[in-house]
């Protein structure tokens, strides 16, 4: 068997195995979200920012965070000022958060800040004294009922809680643009179907709830991706992680091409890291659990499975093998193929989701044809992620989410 068949045989034999991603697409496009009732209980919460040098938008995050319709003694505002040489601890400090300080460069990351922050909360108030916790980056805003929505999700059975996540300056430019549409992409095609289908979903970055539970012995994930990693670790354990599209917050994203790549670099090497530690554990879950949990396992392993590194790979061993008989016109047809299915996907999920979206005009069209080079460039940037050294750095921020804070964003 040639090399080029031996190829086509993997690649067959693993898009069977995730062959019902197609569902995600029909439940997601065709079904209502999920609506949680009046909570029964009115948790208590602790709101955790990681901050580093974020002064030209915490305000904004903190003024959404005090316009809360959430009983104002049933939370509290905890900021951790990481390695930060400007005013955002004394921005945190006006707008009412409890403040800590941290200055060890040599781990300047958003875990290792975690963990410090709930050193002092352990130390300080104990973290039992919280029912659960609550995770934004400074450059968020959250809508008014937030917290009410969090509580209601929290209150129906979930370990941990991820909220509808919109960019906030998606007309900027395309590469703004192409973060939005990716997140609608996830919210209509892997959060909700996950949701209604009664899987557990995953972690994206900030906006998410955690039960105190789960954080008893601290915060415990240090990756280039922690977010991931706790998703695994939570999934692999039997926790649920729920969706809750009325928790809706907003989310600064790049504008520039080279700060994207630096990101989505840290995000291919963060989540082989997560897919390699975890995927033994989320196996053994496959066959020890049972019922959703068991499908939630087998789901998340091929959510990590590494899907951009191993299509390259694959498609550089056919390539090659194929390269004295090379049809360049079946290639470039292959291409634009890919290109138009990305597109279409795209359209798809803006169209879904189009309620959640500022008025761009015909630029919206503009960005959904440039949409393709999202995915596209996750293909080499999971091959250079194997080679290369990745530090975790902080994506520079505008301050653009006061073009789009709380004060402004649609009503539903």
């Amino acid at each position: 068997m040639e090399i080029k068949e031996i190829c086509a045989a993997v690649s067959a034999f693993f898009g069977f195995l995730m062959s019902y991603f197609a569902l995600y697409y029909f439940v997601g496009t065709l079904c209502r979200r999920k609506k949680y009732p009046e909570a029964t209980v009115m948790r208590r919460f602790a709101v955790i920012i990681a901050a580093r040098n974020e002064e030209r938008v915490l305000g904004a995050l903190l003024e959404s965070l005090r316009l809360q319709d959430y009983p104002k003694e049933l939370f509290d505002v905890f900021c951790v000022a990481d390695n930060c040489s400007d005013g955002t601890a004394c921005i945190a400090w006006e707008g009412g958060a409890a403040v800590y300080e941290r200055f060890e460069p040599a781990r300047a990351r958003k875990g290792y800040a975690l963990e410090f922050l709930f050193r002092k909360i352990d130390d300080c108030f104990g973290i039992s004294s919280y029912d659960a916790y609550v995770f934004f980056d400074a450059d968020n805003t959250a809508e008014r009922d937030f917290l009410t929505q969090m509580n209601r999700a929290l209150d129906g059975g979930a370990d941990i809680v991820t909220g509808y996540r919109m960019a906030s300056n998606f007309g900027d430019n395309y590469v703004s643009a192409a973060y939005g549409i990716h997140f609608l992409r996830s919210s209509a095609f892997s959060h909700r179907p996950r949701s209604l289908l009664g899987l557990s979903t995953h972690v994206a970055g900030t906006g998410f709830g955690v039960k105190s539970e789960l954080l008893a012995e601290g915060w415990q994930w240090f990756s280039l991706t922690e977010d991931t990693e706790l998703t695994a670790w939570a999934v692999s354990r039997g926790k649920r992680i729920e969706y809750c599209e009325d928790a809706r917050f907003y989310d600064e994203q790049p504008t520039s091409f080279r700060i994207s790549v630096r990101q989505r670099i840290r995000w291919q090497k963060g989540r082989l890291f997560c897919f390699f530690r975890y995927a033994p554990a989320l196996v053994a879950g496959i066959f020890t659990k049972r019922g959703k949990r068991a499908l939630s396992c087998y789901d998340m392993f091929f959510y990590l499975f590494p899907k951009s590194l191993f299509n390259f790979l694959l498609a550089v061993a056919a390539f090659f093998s194929a390269l004295p008989s090379f049809d360049s016109r079946g290639f470039i047809s292959s291409c634009v193929t890919a290109c138009l299915s990305f597109a279409a996907i795209g359209a798809l999920a803006v169209i879904r989701e189009r309620k959640s979206l500022p008025r761009c005009g015909a630029m919206l069209a503009v960005y959904i044809l440039l949409f393709p080079w999202f995915d596209l460039i996750a293909l080499p940037l999971s091959l250079i992620s194997l080679f290369m050294r990745v530090k975790w750095k902080p994506i520079p921020h505008t301050g653009g989410m006061e073009k789009k804070s709380v004060f402004t964003c649609k009503t539903r």
